[in-house]
């Protein structure tokens, strides 16, 4: 759930007066979501030998797997969308390096891109993994 809540987080500060504590807590969710996946990730690979390998099984194996690389990119990059908006308003920001004017649109553009991107992914992986325990329940087959 922190990946695609982080991902509206980082739509939202589109908005200049709001986008700083907007991309503080669009940066902390992604990041703690992208460790979030990586962790069930490894988790669901402990419990493969546990349990029934069917053809849902592995490809929520697949989608899991799949998942980590978008979310963590996410994390990353909206850590650094946030460290610069909070520099660049910060009372240091005349001692850095200057970025050029369109820096903070390219960062926040890029994370909102790698945002959709990272949520895609995980509801992907969270929707085969759903899919894999409710198969044949109650005689039904979901799609």
């Amino acid at each position: 759930m922190l990946v695609p809540l982080a991902a509206i987080l980082a739509v939202a500060a589109i908005y200049k007066r709001f986008r700083q504590p907007l991309l503080i807590a669009a940066a902390v969710m992604a990041t703690v979501g992208g460790i979030g996946v990586l962790l069930a990730a490894g988790s669901g690979e402990g419990l493969q030998d546990s349990v029934k390998r069917t053809a849902e099984v592995h490809d929520h194996s697949e989608k899991g797997d799949a998942a980590q690389a978008p979310a963590v990119i996410f994390g990353g990059i909206a850590v650094v969308a946030a460290a610069e908006e909070v520099l660049r308003r910060s009372k240091y920001a005349g001692k850095i390096a200057k970025l050029p004017k369109w820096a903070p649109a390219i960062l926040l553009a890029a994370t909102v891109a790698s945002g959709a991107v990272a949520t895609a992914f995980v509801y992907d992986a969270g929707h085969s993994g759903a899919k894999a325990v409710w198969t044949g329940v109650d005689g039904r087959v979901t799609k």
